[in-house]
This record gives structure tokens, C-alpha cells and sequence, in this order.
């Protein structure tokens, strides 16, 4: 099958999406419009999708990218999209212009639409007169157009027949850690003040009283105030006297990532607002026991007390006290490296991915 994506950008979270689907024998490509500082395109170039004057203008004028206006020049987007002669398209309707124009597109060019989104499963079982299950009474009965979300649970019922769940998928490589004295932790997140960095270090300080610590923040820098935040975290470090037992990296190219999951105990996630990270998954997929809080998009593929934990919401007390019962677990967990490798395998390896795939292009539950 000729599956064409259309996403704002070329995210981690759909590197093994795409290399899934063309391992499987579909022809894939991809089309974005924005390209980030550090992703890897060891499996697929995408196609950046030229703007229209019209988008240029509005750019100009506000002085920044209105990424949710994102209108494409419609000749030589229609011309690629012509060429490809897709069967499949999947959009993540960002943009409300560009999903307009494949809505229209569709009627003439006879391809299926879905619709990836990345919400939760709240109002979408029972009828209710919310805005979220009116929008997908839009989708599902006027516009007879299918949808899936990587961040519902596998066993969700939904009131709408067209909805389907779709897990992330990663690529599952794992290496049995050995238990040591010393408790490695890492954490992952561009430098912004969502993400937490410095509940993270408070975090380690906690446990530094008592326990041999270690840990490693890794995060992208491209943006003035991303500098910022990155300065602000290192002067902290220093502050409060870690910086012989932290360390802070900027913008590590992804495919150097891996390396550093391999070489860390535990994996933490403390940022207060983030929809579907995909550095959980990635950390779990490479044997790391993982916290993140109660705000995160994908927390439901954490088997909770076993292989990770999930705290309170911009509470640095629940966070010192489950980073505590990762140093507490942490002989137990690495000890049922086979089952946790089992439970990781059955809820985002490949052949589950591809088992949720068929039923979302053949329409079944």
C-alpha cells in the first residue's frame, strides 16, 4: 500500500512508525513543515512541504511560523501528492489549512483519510455534550473519516465506530544492566521551564545524602529562550554542588541516544505538560526503569511498580519519594529482566504495532 504521512515535523516518536510499515512491504513518505535541529533520517528523508505566499505573509507579520495556519503552494503540493498517487493518507490535522486542502483532495484524488491525533480517552466512551466528543461526532458521522490515537489503552471501548487506538511503536534492543552500588538516573527534554529540569536536580539532591548518585540531563538548545534555560539549570548545579555528580549535555544527534539508556538505571520524566513523550518509551524499550508524572501523554504504557512509577504533578515530594522507590526496586526489576523485556515487547514492539494496524485499515475493533 502507498501510505503517505503529512505531520508538523519529523518526530522521534514516528522513526519506527515508518520503518514498521516499510519493513512490512507498504511504500512510505513522509511530508512536514518544519524540520527540528537533531532528527535522524537514517530511514526516510521527509519532503518539506513548500508554503504559499499566503503563509509567508502571515509569517512576516507576526514574526514567528503560525504552524496552525500552514497553508502549502498548492500547485507543487498537488503535483507531489499527484506523482505518489497515494491510497492511504494520514494527516496530523495541525494545520487548519492543510487539513482543509486534504479533505478537499480527497473527494478528487479517491484516497482514504485518517486523522492521527494525540488525546486521551476522556469523553469519548458515552455521550456527553462536550466539545471534545463533538468533534469527533464531526469526524465520525458527518465526515465518515477514521481517526486513531497512540494514547488511549488498548482495551478502550469508544462511542464512535471510526476511532481507533493506535500504539507508538519502538524499535526493542534490550541489554541485561548490571546492579551496582551506583544509581545512574537520566533525563531528556528540550531546556524549557515545562520541563522540569530543575525538580529533577532538587531530585538527585535528595537522594545524594544517601545514596552514591549519578545523572545525566541530555536536551535540545536552538532557541534564545531554550539558552537560557540551559544556563539557568547549570548555574543551579553548581549552586547547590552537584556538578561533579551531573552531568548536562545540548543537542546529542538522536543517533547517539541509545548509548545513553544503555549506560543509565532509570529513566525520569518530570516535565508538568507534555502530550505523548516518546522518551519514556524509549528508555523503557532499552531496559531503564522510568517515573514520570501524572500530566504525561503516555504514561499508560508503564506497567506501574514494576517497571516504573508515576508521580504527582509539579510535586517535588512525590517525585524524592519515587525516585526512592526506584533505588529501592532497582534489585528486583533488574533481576526480572526477562519479564520486563516480555511486557515492553507486548506493548510497543512491532508486532503488536502491525496487529493494531490491520484493524485500523480494515476496520475492525
Amino acid at each position: 500500500m502507498r501510505i503517505l504521512f503529512i505531520l508538523p515535523r519529523y518526530h522521534t516518536n514516528y522513526i519506527e512508525v515508518l520503518n514498521s510499515l516499510s519493513k512490512n512491504g507498504h511504500k512510505v513518505k513522509l511530508c512536514v513543515y518544519n524540520y527540528g535541529l537533531i532528527e535522524d533520517y537514517k530511514f526516510i528523508k521527509p519532503i518539506y512541504i513548500t508554503p504559499s505566499l499566503l503563509t509567508k505573509l502571515l509569517n512576516f507579520l507576526f514574526k514567528f511560523k503560525l504552524n496552525k495556519y500552514y497553508l502549502p503552494n498548492i500547485y507543487y503540493f498537488n503535483k507531489m501528492v499527484s506523482q505518489f498517487n497515494p491510497e492511504l493518507v494520514i494527516i496530523r490535522p495541525y494545520s487548519k489549512f492543510l487539513t482543509l486542502l486534504m479533505l478537499v483532495l480527497r473527494i478528487f484524488k479517491k484516497f482514504e483519510l485518517i486523522f492521527y491525533h494525540q488525546t486521551d480517552n476522556k469523553s469519548l466512551k458515552k455521550f456527553n455534550i462536550s466539545l471534545k466528543f463533538l468533534k469527533f461526532y464531526l469526524l465520525d458521522k458527518l465526515l465518515n473519516i477514521k481517526s486513531y490515537s497512540p494514547l488511549f489503552n488498548r482495551s478502550d471501548k469508544f462511542f464512535f465506530k471510526r476511532l481507533f487506538y493506535l500504539p507508538f511503536v519502538t524499535n526493542v534492543i534490550f541489554k541485561e544492566k548490571k546492579n551496582s552500588k551506583k544509581y545512574k538516573f537520566l533525563m531528556i527534554g528540550k531546556f524549557l521551564e515545562k520541563k522540569n529540569h530543575e525538580m529533577f536536580v532538587r531530585g538527585l539532591k535528595f537522594l545524594s545524602k544517601n545514596f552514591d548518585i549519578e545523572g545525566t540531563i541530555i536536551g535540545e538548545v536552538s532557541t534564545i529562550d531554550q539558552k537560557n534555560e540551559f544556563n539557568r539549570i547549570k548555574k543551579f548545579v553548581k549552586k547547590i554542588g552537584l556538578e561533579k555528580k551531573i552531568t548536562i549535555l545540548k543537542n546529542i544527534p538522536y543517533k547517539y541516544i541509545n548509548k545513553f539508556y544503555y549506560k543509565n538505571d532509570f529513566f525520569v520524566l518530570p516535565t508538568n505538560h507534555d502530550p505523548a513523550p516518546f522518551s519514556i518509551l524509549e528508555a523503557m524499550s532499552h531496559g531503564c526503569m522510568v517515573l514520570c508524572s501524572s500530566s504525561c501523554g503516555t504514561k499508560n504504557y508503564i506497567n506501574k511498580n514494576f517497571n516504573g512509577y508515576i508521580f504527582e504533578n509539579n510535586n517535588q515530594s512525590s517525585l524524592n519519594k519515587y525516585m526512592l522507590k526506584m533505588i529501592k526496586n532497582k534489585k528486583n526489576f533488574f533481576n526480572n529482566h526477562k519479564k520486563n523485556h516480555l511486557i515492553v515487547q507486548n506493548s510497543m514492539g512491532r508486532s503488536n504495532f502491525n496487529l493494531f494496524f490491520n484493524k485500523l485499515i480494515n476496520n475492525k475493533k
